[in-house]
């Protein structure tokens, strides 16, 4: 069973990598995440984020070569 803690570190992580996505969304394109993906696409990303242990920004910054490219 996890503990309210372990709960807690997951949305705060979850916070900071949409934070992070929307802002590199916004620096490169002048809009933000929900423009070029859906919420559900979102949970998709930080999942598959959270398997491969690479920086937020990195990540990010992959994303959006994938959704532009």
């Amino acid at each position: 069973m996890e503990t309210f803690n372990e709960i807690n570190d997951m949305y705060v992580e979850r916070f900071a990598f949409i934070e992070t996505l929307s802002r590199e969304f916004v620096d490169k394109t002048g809009c933000g995440i929900y423009v070029f993906l859906s919420p559900l696409d979102i949970d998709q990303l930080f999942e598959n984020f959270l398997h491969l242990g690479m920086p937020i920004r990195m990540f990010a910054r992959q994303c959006i070569r994938n959704v532009l490219g």
